[in-house]
């Protein structure tokens, strides 16, 4: 969360008593009537040069009317005659950060802290810009001298060391922040927000269905900020139209308005499509060993290099690996700005030349829609890693979806513009070979029974959703519920639920971790059936579940995230496996483990069919991708921004 870094009151040192007109200018400045501190403060300025109390409440006005271009020089010409003065370099880092220049503002902040080494607010200040740099270990130390300082409860701080302590997964204690900031102010809507979050991740779901219904009124409807974007797409009940203002309020809290509101930059293309080929450049915190590095590997690879010139940029962990690599080298240039600021980075894809830029992380963990937001190509694009809005027409021109996940009639849920593949919008990777499966004993599955599987994220699961699921495994007899392992606190709330429904714990199945994908891949045939949860369905899971020749039962949802199960089995040709109901989702899965040779049916289809069925013919993919992406480029030179919606090549599969 961005909630706010702002300036300090100025005080004056210990000197004589100020004269009049001094004086009347910090009873302004007390009372935070900006425009009327600027109004005097220049006044007294306007006498006397330099005056240096007069000059620092100026930018402290300044700052509080947003004014933060004006602000910086003045702060700079400040600084230059008093470089000891702790709140002029607090104040210029605040005016860097509203910039998103979060490095430049971070040694601004060690300055001052340098002069006043206890400063909580300089300390929070400094927490908060490493946090935007994502840098979360070093933000909580930060965060806890602010605490530390601080002479009472710092409920400012605390709250955004909760934020840095669930990004940096120690979600233990960002629970134990957040319960007490709750409990401090229970109407807090982004603690609320964060909490609920948090306690999905963990599998904590008590009072969740009331948390979030509190949220959405305290939200009025999600009218007004409630929080992340992303952390609310596993929220039961969100639907995909308030999915969309919550993206708009994050952003704008997010975001400074002083970018957002700028004036939308006008490229105007003169090349024609056919004249050149197109820079194509994808901008991604996960080229790595990641479920987005995964599935989007083979694209990158299959993109047609006398049509389209490609640029990776990646924002995110090198770690080495050999997908990595792969990766690196499907395109014709990488770039890794991972140690770049956000304006090194945005001018670095700017003068690349960049025509379409992709972003494939959007909202997520270790996202930067801060650079979309400087508008660094002709065109930009939310695909992939964030199956929502990114909720400013200045982030994205386009969404790229399918009319499933992100149907036409659900427009009003996106600021983009909505540009549909004519199947599933998730690619996968075909090059992965499949290994025979090893014994179930070795898989830490029992000899014999019936193995559903999901192997999602905890926060993916909820109290409905295991309602269902222990419903289902207390009518199969002698089946199993085999799912990642989660933290150990998820595991322990994981189990201690399913007994609650009178399941027993031992029928939940924890798998191991594994090293190599090859690996999970080809135990995970050992599954029988998956179950797909919702409302935020398995994604790139999905995409592997299927891969590994494993049928899929989901249920038809209302909000992007909740239609990708349907997507991917439309694209299989299992569309028999969409449940319009929560009973239908029962019934069919029961149906399933009852009736063997139509489950063997199921799986023999996919098994023929991996090849050829569109989920997983990449080589169509990448030419629908392609078109989307001239299309795209088309409207830009027409002048236009148009749904794009490409129809199907065949009807049956």
């Amino acid at each position: 969360m961005n909630k706010g870094i702002k300036s300090r009151t100025p005080v004056r040192s210990r000197r004589p008593a100020l004269d009049p007109d001094l004086s009347a200018l910090m009873r302004l400045v007390g009372s935070c009537r900006y425009d009327d501190v600027e109004r005097t403060a220049r006044k007294i300025l306007g006498q006397r040069p330099n005056q240096p109390l007069a000059m620092k409440a100026l930018s402290f006005a300044l700052i509080g009317l947003g004014r933060f271009e004006v602000a910086q020089p003045i702060l700079e010409f400040a600084i230059a005659r008093q470089p000891h003065d702790p709140e002029l370099q607090n104040n210029l880092g605040i005016v860097l950060h509203s910039q998103l220049r979060w490095d430049e503002a971070e040694r601004c902040f060690k300055r001052a802290l340098e002069i006043s080494p206890k400063d909580h607010e300089i300390w929070k200040n400094l927490g908060v810009a490493c946090f935007k740099q994502h840098r979360w270990d070093e933000a909580i130390q930060h965060l806890l001298k602010a605490i530390e300082y601080h002479p009472s409860d710092n409920i400012v701080a605390i709250g955004h060391l909760a934020d840095a302590l669930a990004n940096a997964n120690r979600l233990d204690e960002a629970l134990v922040c957040l319960k007490e900031l709750q409990k401090n102010d229970p109407d807090n809507r982004l603690t609320l927000c964060q909490l609920v979050s948090v306690s999905l991740r963990v599998c904590e779901w008590e009072d969740l269905s009331e948390r979030t219904d509190r949220l959405r009124s305290l939200a009025q409807g999600f009218a007004i900020a409630a929080g992340d974007p992303f952390g609310c797409l596993s929220f039961p009940g969100i639907s995909g139209e308030e999915h969309r203002r919550i993206a708009e309020n994050f952003a704008k809290m997010s975001l400074p308005g002083n970018i957002l509101d700028r004036s939308p930059q006008v490229i105007c293309p003169s090349v024609e499509i056919d004249s050149k080929r197109l820079k194509l450049g994808y901008l991604s915190a996960d080229f790595r060993q990641h479920p987005v590095g995964y599935v989007v590997a083979e694209l990158l690879e299959r993109h047609d290099r006398s049509c389209f010139e490609t640029f990776g940029y990646s924002i995110g962990l090198d770690d080495g690996s050999a997908l990595r690599n792969r990766i690196e080298l499907a395109f014709e240039h990488f770039v890794d700005v991972a140690p770049m600021s956000v304006y090194q980075t945005a001018k670095r894809i700017a003068d690349d030349g960049v025509d379409i830029l992709v972003d494939i992380t959007g909202w997520t963990t270790n996202g930067r829609p801060e650079t979309l937001a400087l508008r660094c190509a002709p065109i930009q694009v939310n695909w992939l890693g964030y199956a929502g809005s990114l909720g400013h027409v200045r982030l994205a021109d386009y969404l790229i979806g399918d009319a499933i996940a992100t149907p036409l009639e659900h427009s009003v849920h996106f600021t983009e513009t909505l540009a549909l593949m004519p199947y599933c919008y998730m690619p996968a990777d075909t090059t992965r070979s499949l290994a025979p499966p090893p014994d179930r004993a070795e898989a830490g599955l029992p000899e014999s029974g019936f193995v559903f599987c999901s192997f999602n994220n905890s926060y993916k699961f909820n109290p409905i959703v295991w309602d269902l699921w222990c419903g289902i495994l207390k009518q199969a007899v002698g089946s199993v519920l085999w799912l990642s392992s989660p933290s150990p606190t998820a595991q322990a709330n994981l189990c201690r639920e399913t007994i609650a429904r009178g399941v027993a714990a031992e029928r939940l199945i924890f798998a191991k971790r594994l090293e190599s994908q090859g690996e999970h891949l080809a135990r995970m045939q050992l599954a029988d059936l998956a179950l797909d949860p919702f409302p935020y369905n398995s994604h790139s899971t999905g995409v592997d579940t299927l891969w590994a020749g494993v049928p899929m039962v989901t249920l038809r949802g209302n909000s992007f995230a909740g239609r990708v199960g349907e997507s991917l089995l439309h694209a299989t040709g299992l569309s028999e496996l969409v449940a319009a109901s929560i009973d239908d989702y029962a019934a069919m899965a029961l149906a399933l483990y009852a009736d063997r040779v139509r489950l063997a049916k199921l799986r023999g289809y996919l098994a023929d069919g991996r090849m050829s069925s569109p989920l997983f013919n990449m080589r169509s993919f990448a030419m629908d991708m392609e078109a989307i992406y001239r299309q795209m480029w088309r409207n830009k030179l027409d002048g236009k921004k148009e749904p794009i919606n490409l129809a199907p090549t065949v009807t049956t599969y």
